[in-house]
């Protein structure tokens, strides 16, 4: 029998409903934190939608509703309150309603709610009947909130199109309870008994306001056959020579504020046109590929009668997928087959009608305004297939891990283990879902009606892997790597299929057998318009973004890394893009003060500099250059500005003291990231480990991992030896800065338990952490908390097992442990050049502001999602952006133990050279104490070399 998931929920429900019945509704009083020893203590078992189904498959389906009123509870937590039409509910807490219920049975559940004001995220609720999470899905409800354009499609000066900032339209909506990874498209049944249920919701991120809940059952949906004769027998015809367009970029309302304009240059067919300056003319493509994202758009018809509806679309991202979406009109579906619209995958636009493979549909619409609204879902079958691989994903996870404990990591391939002995639940697993596997591999096929392509080699090497796994398990060892690497193709194929993308540039509605427009331009056309955009490369200038101002503009430089991928030492295109929007619509009307803003390699900012031809602004340095610059007169001081002591405090203590030399401050920090702990809850519980408090805790930890072929991953660079330095007590530099401080005995202990870690204890020295953390060979991390951002995008098959806590630590005289980390930066200066320094200043206090940070912050998650959320360094601005309420506590409950690494004149050869002794330890076993008293010698005569150099004292 499948093992049953174990999921993180975020609190104990007994503990909530306690907690409340001693609070007044009405106070306002802060949840504790949850003690490091309770995180895998919220660990509890649940049984799958299917298995659940299954226990009342006998239990009736009541026609009847039941409604109770959002301020009808029974129990609520602290902060939460009434309003006349509702009970407000905060980001944390619980509350409970008491239903009485005639008839026992499965009920679906509708919630009529209104988002309230919170960080712009998706409200995440989990459900309670009677003290139980009924299924696993549970745990993961969602509540959209509604987005529309906040203004006009506006022009700059350069002739290109604006995109319209994205903006919430409260208003009260009605949604059924569903599952949001969109593997089944009914709404959830959920079993009440007879008499009194308590049915509890609990918040895991931002608040609602409830106004009703109601137990009912979904109206059944007619066939199209059965629409088509309620249609004829109320006497409807078709429309005659109409035709109506919608530009899909127009849609009115967006269930995400990523649902945004875009822009196709590809097609002189696109409406509307340009070869040259961006056109907001489409909607869609990636950013419309997650189930559960809709549109919704507003069409005036001008007569009643029945119309065919046709779109021009596109599918050419997910290759080989077709891709499905639910369609409402007004608010409803209007037949069975309409819940699914299939969009089959093409290199170029497509022009269609949607309907089945016989003829369009044909849907009535009465004369005047209408809403179409489009949902991403998953088909049925899709959705079957995707069910079944996540179940297998897991399954197989959990016979690596089993089979890991007896094999190792990397087994010897000429030696037989006796798997039939020592793991015979682990082969069981491997032949249930070589079996598994078979079955999803011909569901895949026919959904792809026969052709198997590029998408289907994660499945088919598996297939082929297992049935030699099964049939000869003395031949696991030596497929042992492939496997896992199988095992991770096939999680991501299984992210792949779930996308589904689709970019759409107008939509029609006109009279049934209407021929329709060509989805793409004649050959002519097309070489006229290949000509012009040829022409236009040699005049347009694509480094500049958005409005460009004559006369004395503040040049502003955003530096990248060469490529549009954000990272720590450089931004790409959306981000710049966001940047200069935000200065347009907010800088300049608010200072009048002219901005332009350039896209630049980050390389060429002070070799331009020295050349007088910088800017008088760069963005996104990385943290080593401000005071490198100092040093060569190429940067400001900004304690020069009357302000900045006021300014300075809107950062971490710490975050200045990189950008700190002598007396002076020579940037802003932009960015800040650090160290936390990364740990599979999971794994954990079944090792009958706790989370490590403390480095003994956490050696203890290390023994019982490793004894179950399992490991701990510290990546080991500068930062991490910075983590082991600052808890030992020690410092990179002494106080005056004109010697390295390597030499303490705190030091030398900090460099014999970094490099210990990996030469006494066989930590890994490199490693994939996310696959590893995926399969669950790595239960325990210590790495960048912006991990966090890939791990909740790309891993959905552990969602719920896994979270990030405090790193371990040494405990003082005091009691407290010392969790000290070091901090990462990115810096915002002014150029000593800069003629504008006022000027620059007051964009440099707008751009680090805790309101600008947060709409940045949002808008660069409207644009990339969760995997592009910034690790701003304003601490204002980083609350608010969209986290759950427990990540943002660990999160702050790190922050406060970081501690900047300073720069001086040749400080960049202590980190080379400490890279040099880590590895001459690591690779020639050389005396830890010895091999880092080498180095200081070297590094204090560099660092005498620079000071001489720059003309600073010596002595």
């Amino acid at each position: 029998m499948r093992e049953k998931k174990r999921r993180v929920v975020s609190g104990v429900l007994a503990v909530l409903m306690a907690a409340a019945l001693c609070m007044d509704v009405n106070t306002v009083q802060a949840k504790e934190e949850l003690p490091q020893d309770d995180l895998l203590d919220v660990i509890h078992d649940t049984i799958s939608y299917d298995e659940y189904l299954a226990k009342y498959a006998q239990a009736a389906h009541p026609d009847k509703s039941i409604t109770v009123k959002g301020v009808d509870y029974s129990e609520a937590s602290s902060g939460f309150y009434k309003e006349a039409d509702g009970l407000c509910t905060l980001e944390e807490g619980s509350v409970t309603y008491e239903i009485e219920v005639e008839q026992a049975g499965l009920y679906q559940i509708q919630l009529s709610y209104y988002p309230l004001e919170g960080k712009n995220g998706t409200i995440e609720r989990e459900l309670y009947i009677n003290g139980e999470i009924p299924f696993e899905n549970a745990q993961y409800l969602e509540f959209s909130r509604i987005w529309v354009n906040a203004e006009e499609v506006k022009r700059d000066s350069r002739d290109n199109d604006v995109r319209p900032k994205q903006q919430e339209a409260r208003q009260w909506l009605d949604a059924f309870l569903t599952d949001s990874d969109g593997y089944y498209q009914d709404a959830f049944s959920f079993y009440f008994k007879e008499g009194t249920n308590k049915l509890t919701l609990v918040s895991t991120r931002e608040p609602m306001k409830i106004g009703a809940i109601t137990l009912t059952q979904e109206k059944p949906l007619p066939t199209y056959e059965e629409y088509q004769k309620s249609n004829e027998a109320a006497g409807y015809t078709a429309v005659a020579d109409v035709s109506v367009t919608v530009q899909a970029e127009d849609a009115v309302y967006k269930s995400d504020s990523t649902l945004y304009p875009i822009t196709d240059r590809s097609s002189p067919a696109t409406q509307p046109y340009h070869p040259s300056k961006t056109r907001l003319n489409i909607i869609g493509g990636s950013n419309w590929n997650q189930v559960g994202q809709w549109l919704t758009w507003e069409v005036d018809v001008p007569a009643d009668g029945i119309y065919e509806l046709s779109l021009r679309f596109r599918q050419n991202i997910n290759t080989g997928v077709t891709v499905t979406r639910k369609l409402e009109i007004d608010g409803e579906v209007p037949f069975l087959e309409a819940r699914e619209c299939k969009f089959c995958y093409e290199n170029n636009w497509q022009m269609a009608s949607i309907g089945n493979e016989q003829e369009p549909y044909g849907f009535y619409l009465s004369k005047g305004k209408h809403q179409i609204t489009m949902e991403v879902i998953l088909s049925e079958e899709m959705a079957e297939i995707i069910r079944r691989t996540d179940t297998c994903i897991s399954e197989l996870n959990r016979a690596y891990r089993q089979l890991l404990m007896v094999i190792g990591s990397s087994p010897d391939t000429l030696r037989d283990y006796q798997l039939e002995t020592k793991t015979p639940e682990a082969l069981e697993i491997l032949a249930q879902q070589y079996e598994n596997m078979k079955q999803i591999k011909s569901m895949s096929d026919a959904y792809a009606n026969g052709s198997s392509g590029s998408q289907s080699a994660a499945i088919d090497n598996l297939v082929n892997q297992l049935e030699k796994m099964v049939s000869k398990p003395k031949t696991i060892a030596k497929q042992w790597s492939a496997f896992k690497d199988n095992i991770v193709s096939l999680g991501s194929w299984e992210l792949s299929m779930k996308e589904q993308p689709l970019e759409i540039d107008y939509i029609l509605m006109q009279t049934p057998g209407t021929q329709l427009p060509k989805a793409e331009a004649g050959v002519f056309a097309k070489i006229k318009h290949e000509a012009k955009q040829f022409a236009a490369s040699f005049v347009e200038d694509y480094d500049s973004i958005g409005e460009v101002y004559e006369g004395e503009a503040l040049d502003v430089w955003i530096l990248a890394d060469g490529s549009n991928i954000t990272s720590m030492t450089g931004s790409g295109r959306d981000q710049a893009t966001v940047i200069k929007e935000l200065v347009d619509n907010y800088f300049v009307p608010q200072t009048n003060i002219p901005v332009n803003v350039k896209l630049v390699n980050k390389d060429v900012l002070l070799s331009a500099t020295l050349a007088g031809e910088g800017p008088d602004v760069a963005l996104n340095v990385a943290g080593k250059e401000p005071v490198n610059y100092a040093l060569r007169h190429a940067v400001a001081d900004l304690t020069q500005f009357e302000d900045f002591d006021e300014v300075k405090d809107w950062f971490h203590e710490e975050a200045l003291t990189q950008f700190s030399f002598q007396d002076g401050v020579y940037a802003l920090p932009q960015t800040m990231s650090f160290h936390v702990m990364f740990y599979r809850a999971d794994i954990l519980k079944e090792l009958g480990l706790g989370i490590p408090d403390t480095w003994d805790d956490f050696y203890e930890a290390l023994a019982v991992i490793q004894k179950n072929n399992m490991n701990i991953g510290i990546f080991p660079d500068y930062t991490t030896y910075a983590m082991f330095l600052y808890q030992h007590g020690g410092e990179y530099y002494t106080e005056d800065g004109k010697a390295s401080g390597l030499d303490s005995e705190e030091a030398i202990e900090a460099f014999k338990q970094w490099s210990g870690n990996y030469v006494n204890y066989r930590m890994p020295v490199t490693f994939d952490f996310a696959n590893r953390f995926r399969t669950g060979e790595m239960p325990l991390a210590i790495g960048d908390y912006t991990n966090y951002n890939y791990l909740s995008v790309f891993a959905p098959e552990i969602r719920g097992l896994w979270g990030y806590t405090v790193v371990p630590g040494y405990e003082d005289e005091n009691g407290e442990i010392d969790r000290s980390v070091s901090a990462w930066e990115t810096a915002s200066i002014i150029m000593e050049t800069s003629d504008q320094k006022e000027n620059a200043w007051k964009f440099l206090k707008w751009w680090m502001s805790a309101d600008t940070q947060s709409d940045y912050g949002n808008e660069i998650e409207n644009v990339l999602g969760v995997s592009g959320r910034v690790a701003t360094a304003n601490m204002e601005a980083l609350e608010n952006l969209p986290w759950s309420n427990q990540d943002y506590k660990q999160l702050t409950a790190q922050i406060k133990w970081v501690k900047a690494i300073p720069e001086i004149p040749g400080s960049y050869y202590t980190e080379r050279n400490i890279k040099n002794a880590f590895y001459t330890v690591y690779n020639n076993n050389e005396d830890p104490r010895e091999t880092l008293q080498d180095i200081v010698k070297t590094i204090d005569t560099e660092i005498d070399s620079k000071r001489k150099e720059f003309g600073l004292p010596t002595d």
